[in-house]
């Protein structure tokens, strides 16, 4: 009798420890457990960071998705796009962290493809209409390992004051990078710092890169890039970061050591500098007006570098992308959040809100503000098109790092595109397969 008492406290004991170990296990992926309890999504997201006053819109989708589904609950994770990368190979290696990540589409989500699912087999044939930039969503093996969200645009702003100050046409901004480049000269002439921007933490360089590829890389040789098969030492990368080079007289003396955010924003709305290259985030634009005067604020392109394989057309992509982790156990449940801010809903909020330009084509952009018309026909140009989604984001670190020494001259061009390439071609089977 007392060995069968001991049998059932034993077995007794033996369910409570798995008992604990399951909700254990379950509490750890966020959505691991089917109890009568709201589950908890966890979200990790860079974009709320991107410009001030996106808080209450991230607020906002999140309450509106827990409306919909009362199961769940979101934990909404703000982490800087500079600690994603670092925080989300760590989580990969340990199988635990968020449930719905925010990553680039492409090559840059192949990188974590150890800990992300594939995401085409969610896709329902409308998601496929009316979802943009699908198209350039997968990754070298076909996988879509992160959905594309909102869209931008490369854009440069200027002061229409501070061009008729230095005798241009405030009306008619510079097209060719030739016109560009003597409108530049022209400013600096009459004492006028030509551009706003900042190289310490890298992207300011980035940013000029990726409109002044997209140029230079013939229809054939983008298709290789996406794929992951074109080095960063060909000619066109050399040309492009030349360019960008020689736009080094026309930066303040300081340029080095400022940042793209928000030093570059702030002496542009200050009148210090007659233009600043931006990427739509229009919240900047809206920023730019009321410091500058809506009349006195224009938008151009990037303007043509000789031997672009186009006609007219800008630098155009998603903002950032969702993506799935592979410890998620509740799959439907991370993709139902992802379905919601791809939706027409919470896009039309994200544009009523935050001035966010939709990815789903279903959504209405109304405005009367003529810089944000200018940019949103520009966007959807069928010919605007990017290819920073073939960059590894840990091969653009190399660059960040050095953007303020290339553009100083304390670094070769030709070492950094050397050493980029070298970690490209390093990754490549963690990334094709």
């Amino acid at each position: 009798m007392r060995m069968q008492l001991n049998a059932k406290v034993f077995a007794v004991a033996v369910l409570s420890c798995a008992l604990v170990i399951a909700a254990a296990a379950g509490s750890a992926s966020g959505l691991g457990s089917r109890s009568s309890k709201k589950q908890t999504i966890t979200v990790w997201q860079f974009w709320s960071g991107f410009a001030v006053g996106l808080g209450p819109l991230q607020k906002k989708l999140d309450a509106e998705f827990e409306a919909r589904n009362p199961q769940y609950t979101v934990n909404d994770v703000p982490i800087s796009f500079t600690q994603m990368g670092t925080k989300l190979t760590a989580a990969i290696a340990a199988s635990s962290g968020p449930n719905v990540v925010s990553v680039f589409p492409g090559v840059a989500g192949a990188a974590y493809r150890n800990g992300l699912i594939p995401l085409q087999g969610f896709l329902k044939p409308a998601d496929r209409k009316n979802w943009r930039l699908l198209n350039i969503a997968a990754g070298p093996g076909g996988d879509i390992l992160a959905i594309p969200w909102t869209e931008y645009g490369y854009f440069v702003y200027y002061n229409k004051a501070l061009f008729k100050q230095a005798g241009l046409n405030a009306n008619n901004p510079p097209k060719t990078w030739a016109q560009f480049m003597a409108a530049c000269k022209a400013l600096k002439a009459h004492g006028i710092t030509a551009i706003s921007g900042g190289f310490k933490d890298g992207y300011e360089w980035e940013w000029w890169a990726y409109p002044l590829l997209d140029q230079l890389m013939s229809p054939s040789v983008t298709k290789r890039w996406l794929q992951y098969d074109y080095p960063i030492t060909s000619p066109e990368f050399t040309t492009a970061w030349t360019a960008i080079k020689n736009l080094a007289p026309y930066y303040a003396k300081d340029a080095f050591g400022l940042n793209l955010y928000n030093d570059a924003y702030n002496n542009f709305n200050s009148g210090k500098a007659a233009m600043v290259l931006d990427a739509p985030l229009l919240s900047n634009v809206v920023g730019a007006q009321k410091a500058l005067g809506t009349a006195n604020l224009g938008v151009f392109a990037v303007p043509r570098l000789p031997g672009s394989h186009y006609p007219p057309f800008v630098d155009a992509g998603p903002n950032s992308g969702w993506s799935i982790t592979k410890w998620t156990k509740d799959t439907a449940g991370a993709w139902a959040y992802i379905k919601w801010m791809e939706s027409k809903e919470a896009q039309s909020l994200a544009w009523s809100m935050a001035h966010l330009i939709p990815n789903n084509a279903q959504v209405a952009t109304p405005t009367s503000n003529a810089a944000f018309k200018s940019i949103l026909t520009a966007i959807k140009n069928p010919l605007s098109h990017t290819i920073y989604v073939g960059f590894p984001v840990s091969v653009l670190a190399i660059n960040e790092r050095y953007a303020g020494e290339m553009i100083t001259g304390k670094a070769s061009i030709d070492s950094v595109l050397k050493q980029m390439e070298q970690l490209r071609t390093t990754l490549k089977p963690k990334i094709v397969g």
